[in-house]
């Protein structure tokens, strides 16, 4: 029998589950949420979760801590696919593979549902009528789009509610010739619309069309002898170009792709997605994952394809995965054939052009995991430094810290030892003993006085760098007699702090 803690009230339960689809959430002891997932057959799904000797390691893990159960039935698997991402986002379960950051990540809006649309940056998402474009990965990369768009096309930037009860001096944005003036009442609503229907085409991908479009739009308004108009659309044109200059080209046959690349470490996880529209790599998002620990990569990879794609406002014609994961994403494909209109094709290339850019994503993935590892405990390293600068009032981080000890038997064969720590770490290299030559008996004062002379002597000597703080082990007498060293040598500056041990006492100079 598995370790269940309340295996018999959980048997109990299962009774009453029924083979209808649905959710099943597997509670602690205390009410947490463990683990949320969906089943076709809630009851025969459930029941696998209770067998011995699971084959699965997380499963033998969950298995301890499990002690209550709850579900919700679904008239459908795909009905059950979208409630299980919306509970694991409700109460982001700690065995639950999923997108790192309990925010939600940020999209580009078109509010469609005002005469003037504005294009900008937003989180929430509201059924309004107004369009939206992502999710992105970061609110940098969503902005830098931004910008991009507001430079191309001449929309709006100011949030007002127009049209205005009567028209306001324009702002420095339409002196540059960046806004054609709404506020003013300078442009129709059709013209508008005209233009928002172009950044539109823009943010889905859809640039050779626009080009084409744009080209158009200028012969005609040349014809016209519109010139202003001509060259409104030739400038976009101009921008536009100038930012797929900057494209890279992977696809000589163009069509639209994302190519996932993945990469785990411990508890750790990246997802690399390159967008490709139009055969340009047009944006390359990065996600991390967390909960990655004891799952198999097919259900990190599922647990990705389901949060990003049911929520992602644009789905491509063909993903690319660095696994088999074909059972995993059934439903979802289900459930994004019906938004789309389309079912898109999953393919886990072995070989060619498309396995090439596999490679490229999962190299991504791996660079971009390495980077936030670094970074990760680089911040925690640095908290701990600020809590030793805090503790002693340091004017700045204790990057070098070195710490001095007196030993003797009796009073003979009296030694000093120094230990040395860099960025909060030991540092055995600087590790160093010292033969006391000045001192015999119990002088640890004296001693003290010694050693600090000697090693400070020998930084200045080798032109070396100084510890930005120094720990005496001992009292008010022996940290005294080590300030007094350090002044000697012309080394006054450095902070040093006495620890009596015995006591458990901290003594500062002075």
């Amino acid at each position: 029998m598995p370790e269940i803690l309340n295996h018999t009230l959980i048997l109990e339960k299962i009774k009453n589950l029924g083979a209808s689809p649905g959710c099943y959430l597997w509670k602690s002891k205390k009410g947490e949420v463990l683990y949320v997932g969906k089943a076709k057959n809630l009851d025969k799904r459930v029941r696998s979760y209770l067998k011995e000797n699971h084959p699965d390691v997380k499963t033998k893990v969950l298995q301890r801590e499990i002690f209550d159960l709850d579900w919700i039935a679904t008239g459908t698997e795909k009905e059950a696919l979208i409630l299980e991402a919306t509970l694991i986002k409700k109460h982001n379960p700690r065995f639950n593979v999923r997108l790192k950051d309990d925010k939600k990540y940020p999209y580009i809006c078109v509010s469609l549902s005002e005469p003037y649309p504005m294009v900008y940056v937003t989180r929430k998402l509201k059924d309004n009528g107004d369009r939206y474009f992502g999710p992105y990965s970061d609110v940098k990369s969503t902005r830098e789009t931004l910008d991009i768009i507001l430079r191309i096309f001449p929309v709006r930037k100011t949030r007002q509610v127009l049209p205005l009860p009567r028209p306001r001096r324009p702002c420095l944005n339409f002196d540059m010739g960046r806004c054609l003036g709404p506020c003013q009442g300078n442009i129709p609503v059709e013209d508008y619309k005209v233009i928002i229907d172009q950044v539109i085409q823009f943010l889905e991908g859809r640039k050779e069309s626009l080009v084409s479009d744009l080209n158009i739009k200028m012969s005609n308004a040349s014809e016209r002898l519109d010139f202003e108009k001509a060259a409104r659309y030739r400038d976009m044109l101009q921008r536009i170009q100038n930012f797929r200059e900057k494209q890279t080209v992977v696809s000589l046959e163009g069509g639209d792709e994302d190519v996932i690349g993945f990469a785990r470490k411990q508890d750790e996880g990246q997802v690399i997605l390159l967008e490709i529209r139009g055969g340009r790599l047009e944006t390359k998002k990065s996600f991390p994952i967390q909960g990655v620990l004891d799952a198999e990569n097919s259900e990190i990879l599922g647990a990705f394809f389901r949060d990003y794609y049911l929520n992602a406002s644009l789905v491509p014609p063909c993903i690319f995965i660095p696994a088999d994961i074909q059972d995993e994403v059934i439903p979802v494909i289900d459930v994004l054939q019906e938004k789309t209109g389309f079912r898109p094709k999953i393919k886990f290339p072995k070989g060619g052009d498309k396995r090439s850019l596999l490679k490229i994503a999962e190299k991504n993935a791996e660079l971009g995991l390495s980077e936030r590892l670094l970074a990760t405990h680089y911040r925690d390293q640095t908290a701990s430094l600020k809590e030793i600068q805090e503790m002693f009032s340091l004017e700045r981080l204790p990057h070098i810290i070195e710490c001095y000890d007196i030993s003797h038997f009796q009073g003979s064969q009296p030694v000093a030892s120094g230990v040395m720590f860099v960025e909060g770490k030991p540092f055995k290299q600087g590790y160093r003993k010292y033969n006391i030559r000045g001192y015999e008996g119990i002088n640890d004062p004296g001693m003290i006085h010694e050693v600090i002379s000697r090693r400070l002597q020998r930084i200045i000597n080798e032109e070396g760098v100084f510890p930005d703080l120094i720990v005496i082990d001992g009292g008010l007498t022996q940290l005294t007699k080590a300030c007094e060293a350090a002044v000697e040598a012309g080394a006054e500056g450095i902070p040093m702090v006495g620890l009596a041990k015995k006591r458990e006492e901290i003594f500062f100079p002075g």
